[in-house]
């Protein structure tokens, strides 16, 4: 199954980039709408698929190409918005099939449409909306001539070659009304001068932003090319407000230059004109300038967005795609089964790893965080390393031997709480399973305790394991009751007894090795250890109450430190 959906999702990333191929042919477009609704049909394994388009003056929708339709009447099928499944899913409400389309009594039937569908003895149909920028222009539909379940995968692949139609066939559109109407004015002279001029500039910048889109689906060539066309400085930021890219200094800009990804620091300055990016009813996020254009400049930036939004889309589809083999990996790394070598080492190469390689274990805690961007973040912070969200946490499986620097320097950056626990290194991956064990328990214990910090899997003892077993619920009463009366009495006081008994326990009963350590004179400690005597009772140094009091105490040390010395006064 996992690489039957493998392979389906490898076929929908190679027919969104064959359909991204056919804005090139923008002069044709019903070769555009016959590429696209061949290969639905093709992934889908359907026994047809078309493509209609919305006619706001008549309400109704219209068949415009086909794959594997057999009657004129069908190919020819108008249908009003809201009637039928066409018309349903025409509607841009969501996706919509159905098993039995004739006898469905929750889709609205049409006597006339309904005689067309016999006729093609259909009985299956499912579709998703064509919508960009928060538009609805038609809709993509598959059916069959017999009944059948469409799996939500398949649902899914029809509706992201639908996001990704919605925008050729909106190029195209455009493209074809833009060719039309510059005909018009080269043979009418109806328009002005500045029309005419503004006609040739989006054309020539639809022109540049397609072989840019082309020859590499990366948005900030996008944005370098629309900042030349309307000599303003362009920037685009996410759906939730972080900076993605800009055409000025990324520094400047509040944006890492390494990384680029946003630190929330610096100044962009308030949009001065902005356009939402949009992929059907999806929004991207926002590209604005640094200052107000006119309208023909805004429709020269609307361009700019659409095209923005292509990329974009690309480089979301490629990783995921990238997510997905990074997920499979590490899930077979932890798995502890034995992986054919050269297979394993070929699947590592692809991000810099080799099977050989001296590897840390990290749990890390990014709750806080948007998990697409923190894992970009920790990609350029770190390098060689493969990650996936793995139970509550992110795991990292990495083989820089630098790795924790980069994770306190990213996170320190931009004000993250960093929450980690770690393994290794290990040499051989079939040590990594229990790495991970010791890594996710280190997690695990700072969770616990509410502290931040990266903790190493390496340094736990007993105390860890009881925290782990806390937090999962298996110890229910207070770890530190046994020296409770003493972190009560120094809370109210401002002593220091819970201190000056951890370390006389930690000295094996040394008063002048306390003495030492808490800067303190013999007599002082001895007084406070018989405080302690009074508040704990009598043989709470000696067996067998003294473990219990060592691990309450160390219990208290993971929680707040008191290994440190000197006199609190």
């Amino acid at each position: 199954m996992a690489n039957t959906m493998r392979r389906s999702r490898e076929d929908l990333l190679r027919v969104l980039l064959d359909t991204a191929t056919d804005l090139t042919a923008l002069r044709d477009v019903e070769a555009v709408l016959q590429a696209i609704v061949r290969r639905t049909r093709a992934i889908v394994g359907a026994d047809m698929a078309y493509i209609s388009l919305n006619d706001p003056e008549r309400g109704d929708t219209y068949i415009r190409q086909s794959d594997g339709v057999t009657t004129p009447a069908y190919r020819a099928l108008r249908m009003p918005l809201g009637v039928g499944v066409l018309g349903q899913v025409a509607t841009g409400l969501a996706p919509f099939q159905t098993s039995g389309y004739l006898t469905d009594t929750s889709v609205v039937h049409d006597p006339e449409v309904d005689e067309i569908v016999r006729a093609e003895a259909v009985e299956t149909i499912m579709g998703a909306p064509l919508t960009v920028a928060g538009r609805v222009i038609g809709a993509l539909i598959v059916a069959e001539r017999r009944s059948r379940r469409f799996e939500p995968e398949e649902v899914s692949c029809v509706e992201s070659i639908a996001k990704q139609a919605a925008v050729a066939i909106d190029n195209s559109l455009r493209f074809e009304e833009m060719a039309r109407r510059t005909e018009l004015l080269n043979v009418e002279h109806r328009r002005s001068a500045a029309e005419l001029q503004l006609a040739t500039r989006m054309l020539e910048l639809d022109r540049r932003l397609l072989d840019a889109v082309m020859v590499s689906p990366d948005v900030d060539r996008v944005l370098t090319i629309g900042r030349g066309a309307l000599d303003d400085d362009l920037y685009l930021r996410d759906a939730s407000g972080g900076l993605l890219a800009a055409t000025v200094d990324r520094r400047a800009a509040g944006a890492d230059s390494d990384t680029g990804t946003d630190s929330d620091t610096g100044a962009v300055p308030e949009p001065g004109t902005a356009v939402a990016i949009t992929a059907a009813a999806e929004t991207l996020g926002t590209l604005h300038t640094g200052s107000v254009l006119d309208s023909d400049g805004r429709a020269l930036m609307e361009r700019v967005a659409v095209h923005a939004a292509l990329a974009l889309l690309f480089s979301r589809a490629e990783e995921d795609a990238d997510l997905r083999g990074q997920h499979e990996l590490v899930d077979d790394l932890l798995s502890g089964v034995d992986l054919p070598h050269d297979r394993l080492e070929r699947r590592m190469r692809r991000w810099g790893l080799r099977s050989d390689d001296r590897l840390w274990c990290v749990a890390l805690d990014v709750s806080f965080a948007d998990g697409r961007r923190c894992r970009q973040v920790l990609r350029a912070a770190i390098g060689r390393t493969v990650m996936t969200v793995h139970d509550d946490h992110l795991c990292l499986l990495t083989a820089s031997p630098g790795w924790e620097d980069g994770l306190r320097a990213a996170f320190d950056t931009r004000g993250w709480p960093l929450r980690a626990g770690s393994a290794g290194p290990v040499t051989a991956p079939r040590d990594l399973p229990d790495a991970h064990r010791r890594a996710s328990l280190a997690l695990g214990s700072l969770v616990t305790l509410g502290r931040d910090g990266v903790l190493d899997g390496e340094q736990l003892g007993m105390v860890h394991a009881l925290l782990d077993l806390a937090r999962a619920g298996g110890l229910p009463r207070s770890l530190t009751r046994a020296v409770d009366p003493l972190l009560d009495y120094d809370d109210e006081r401002g002593t220091d007894l819970a201190r000056t008994a951890f370390h006389y326990l930690e000295t094996d009963g040394s008063v002048a090795r306390v003495a030492e350590l808490l800067h303190l004179h013999r007599n002082t400690v001895r007084q406070r250890l018989a405080r302690i005597g009074i508040l704990l009772g009598a043989g709470w140094d000696a067996s067998p109450r003294r473990l219990e009091t060592h691990l309450a105490l160390h219990v208290r040390d993971a929680q707040v430190g008191l290994r440190r010395s000197g006199n609190p006064g």
